[in-house]
């Protein structure tokens, strides 16, 4: 399934979804859990590799401000007639290095997930696509957050696999659908309004209770 805009945020960390217009619903899902269309499932993810985050600052450079790896936990949604089919409620994210040295990421909030297109069969080979929204993080300096701090904000583009059980998301061309915002001073390398990119790929598990399936 294809997410259509995170977090990261962003990212991220994350859950499902379809394509279709930014910031748009697509038709209402039937979710299932192993099988199961009744109640909600925790869930948990984690990343296959590096976390690609990168902002483009005003001058037009990139900022390159990577992590090594996010872990979080959420919830899916299960039953008919839906479009907000998850949440992201935590995420941990480890080795994240911001201009100035490492940094410490905090979400803020719940996240949510959004499908915004059609899946294309009943299987389970489906990719959909949507967004993740309401992507909110605290990021600063970790040795001293006065010296480099920003907010990231918006949403971000993802796709979740049903075959493979990955999320993968890959909000690019800074868009300005994720935005940095109260930053300062970070070596002047950062300013407010900067659009941000996020690529990394998650591992989702329902831990054992079966395949996450739109229909």
């Amino acid at each position: 399934m294809k997410l259509r805009h995170l977090a990261a945020g962003a990212a991220t960390v994350g859950l499902i979804a379809l394509s279709g217009p930014a910031f748009a619903a697509g038709p209402p899902y039937t979710v299932a859990v192993g099988g199961s269309t009744s109640g909600t499932q925790t869930v948990t993810a984690s990343s296959t590799g590096t976390v690609q985050f990168s902002a483009k600052n005003n001058a037009g450079t990139i900022v390159n401000m990577n992590c090594t790896s996010v872990s979080g936990s959420g919830t899916v949604t299960k039953g008919s007639g839906l479009t907000q089919i998850a949440t992201i409620n935590s995420t941990t994210w480890v080795g994240c290095r911001i201009p100035g040295g490492a940094a410490t990421v905090t979400q803020n909030g719940i996240w949510n997930i959004t499908g915004t297109g059609s899946t294309a069969t009943a299987g389970t080979s489906d990719s959909v696509a949507g967004y993740v929204g309401s992507a909110d993080a605290s990021v600063a300096l970790t040795s001293s957050p006065s010296l480099c701090s920003f907010t990231v904000t918006g949403h971000a583009d993802g796709t979740f696999n049903e075959a493979t059980q990955q999320l993968v998301i890959n909000e690019t061309g800074y868009s300005g659908d994720l935005t940095l915002s109260s930053v300062g001073p970070c070596l002047g390398q950062l300013q407010n309004g900067n659009p941000a990119n996020m690529i990394t790929t998650l591992n989702i598990s329902t831990g054992g209770a079966g395949a996450i399936n739109l229909s």
